[in-house]
């Protein structure tokens, strides 16, 4: 392989040298997937769930709360390129455990996996128990919360 081509080998290869995407720290933040569950039996107030994904490092927390849902998980993450894989750890205390399934993890399940693409956020759920999604209620998938910002 000539010099020049060796060089510009070495120069297209050294932004990806310290690249943060391949680090659970450049996903640290706050996620948030707001789950419409559709509307009460009345018809006059739509129900929700918020799941909260709280990163920092390679260690998580998952809080769940909405309708008949309080769910808090200690998870880890591990980052593969823009990909984040959020497995399961341990539940926490103040969990409600289940009610739809009832079901319990194990250690180290995937979760799911995180995707950017872009600007946003794919999700492939994988062993989280969450309410089966309304068709045409919005994607099911996390979003970057703002510093500072809230929940409505």
């Amino acid at each position: 392989m000539n010099r020049s081509i060796m060089v510009a080998v070495a120069l297209g290869l050294a932004p990806l040298a310290g690249a943060p995407a391949l680090s659970a720290d450049s996903w640290d933040g706050k996620y948030l997937y707001e789950q419409s569950l559709g509307k009460n039996l009345a018809g006059d107030r739509t129900l929700f769930v918020n799941h909260v994904l709280t990163l920092k490092g390679g260690d998580c927390q998952l809080a769940a709360d909405g309708y008949q849902t309080q769910q808090r998980i200690r998870c880890k993450a591990t980052a593969n390129g823009d990909k984040l894989q959020v497995m399961f750890v341990a539940r926490g205390t103040d969990s409600m455990g289940n009610p739809i399934t009832g079901a319990e993890y194990k250690p180290n399940e995937p979760l799911f996996t995180l995707t950017r693409k872009g600007t946003t956020i794919d999700t492939s759920w994988q062993g989280y128990h969450k309410n089966d999604p309304i068709p045409g209620e919005g994607p099911a998938t996390f979003r970057k919360m703002a510093p500072g910002e809230r929940m409505q």
